[in-house]
């Protein structure tokens, strides 16, 4: 069954590339393709790769697993030897949408994403579970290992591999790449997504920073053979594999901050995916990170999410079926790690990418974290036709650490 969602995710990205875009009538001039901006009727113009007379499906994204999805608006439409698709959509409210047209072309549409409400639900304890946790972090001595990898190191700046404890016995680390000259630096902290492997920096770029990567327990650098993290631990939230998971990105401030070249006061954090909601929990849990840009955030809306795509809520509550927990208690638990949950106590400046047509990380679940953000400065920039692929756009690292540097590019006086 999950072979034929993931099968059905991929065939309607597929069909969102047949679409091509012009600005739609009602977002604002600096407005993405597909995202509607503005307050007032949403007329949707676009261009299609076909002609003639088709059946137009305007559904919900929070229905979309549903048995028969939530039918905002259908009507007859035809498309002329221009293949300009122009469809007055009326007063949407704000949220997500597929658009059908047939059953051959589907694509997503946003309307004033900003104001999408998901309120956080954290457990009562939430702040004392958490409190506790990050006690034994505290705990925990600076001991770090450090491994130089000659060939990936250069005159400007050398690359080493470290490896430290972290919460209950489990092994963090990281890649670390430091300028060779003397000084104080800032810290880029890049968080990796779900199962990713380690990559490794060019020794040469960014000569005035230090980078560090880092590899939370059993993946990166320690990647497992089972390859499967979500489902772990969820009987109950003291075991849950994410647990550990966070307590290692708060391990990974610490650690950063206590570099012998770092600048604890110039430290950021970004990463995409499983990246991005660490980015989040990292700024949530430690506010010596300066300023934050996250990218497709995962693990953020739980009750929404399994609503919207089948993966990775529906595989959680697989195995909770499997081992006989039942499904309230599967989502009470998950109150304790859905990264919406921990928004609100991100403060710092923010600039979140998301991909409109994201069937990975849904755009309602990355809304239902930066909707909550704390930061009186926040940002979001979208790719209309992207998917969950964020870092393959080009254009996205310039305008990240372009919103980043405003943050850490004042150097020290030494």
């Amino acid at each position: 069954m999950k072979r034929i969602f993931i099968l059905l995710a991929a065939l309607l990205l597929a069909a969102a590339c047949q679409v091509k875009t012009v600005a739609p009538t009602g977002t604002s001039s600096a407005g993405p393709e597909w995202l509607f901006l503005k307050q007032g009727p949403v007329t949707l113009t676009t261009h299609v790769d076909t002609v003639g007379k088709m059946m137009l499906t305007l559904v919900t994204d929070r229905s979309l697993m549903a048995d028969a999805p939530e039918i905002v608006l259908q009507k007859p439409v035809e498309i002329g030897p221009d293949s300009v698709l122009t469809v007055p959509l009326g007063r949407l409210e704000a949220g997500f949408y597929q658009v059908r047209l047939d059953s051959a072309i589907r694509f997503n549409i946003g309307v004033r994403p900003d104001e999408v409400v998901s309120p956080p639900d954290a457990p009562e304890d939430f702040d004392a579970f958490w409190a506790s946790t990050l006690a034994e972090v505290a705990t925990l001595p600076m001991d770090i290992e450090w491994t130089l990898l000659p060939e990936r190191s250069n005159e400007i700046r050398q690359t080493f591999e470290i490896r430290y404890p972290s919460w209950g016995g489990a092994v963090s680390g990281g890649i670390v790449c430091v300028p060779v000259k003397e000084g104080k630096y800032p810290v880029h902290i890049q968080y990796i997504g779900y199962g990713s492997r380690q990559w490794y920096f060019d020794p040469s770029a960014d000569p005035e920073r230090i980078d560090f990567q880092v590899s939370v327990r059993d993946q990166g650098l320690f990647r497992d053979k089972e390859e499967r993290w979500i489902d772990r631990g969820i009987d109950a939230k003291e075991n849950f594999y994410y647990r550990g998971a966070f307590a290692d990105v708060k391990r990974s401030v610490d650690i950063a901050a206590s570099f012998e070249k770092a600048d604890p006061d110039r430290m950021v954090a970004y990463g995409g995916s499983q990246g991005g909601a660490f980015t989040v929990v990292a700024a949530a849990l430690d506010h010596r990170i300066k300023a934050i840009a996250p990218e497709v955030p995962f693990l953020g809306d739980y009750p929404d999410y399994g609503k919207i795509v089948w993966w990775p809520v529906h595989e959680v509550l697989e195995t909770a079926d499997a081992e006989g927990i039942p499904r309230e208690k599967i989502y009470e638990m998950l109150r304790y790690f859905d990264v919406k949950n921990f928004a609100p106590k991100v403060e710092c400046p923010a600039i979140m990418a998301f991909g409109l047509q994201d069937v990975t990380c849904p755009p309602h679940t990355n809304f239902a974290i930066y909707n909550n953000f704390s930061s009186a400065i926040k940002r979001f920039y979208c790719v209309p036709t992207c998917g969950h692929a964020m870092w393959n756009e080009a254009a996205w690292p310039p305008v990240r650490d372009a919103f980043l540097a405003e943050y850490i590019d004042s150097p020290l006086e030494r």
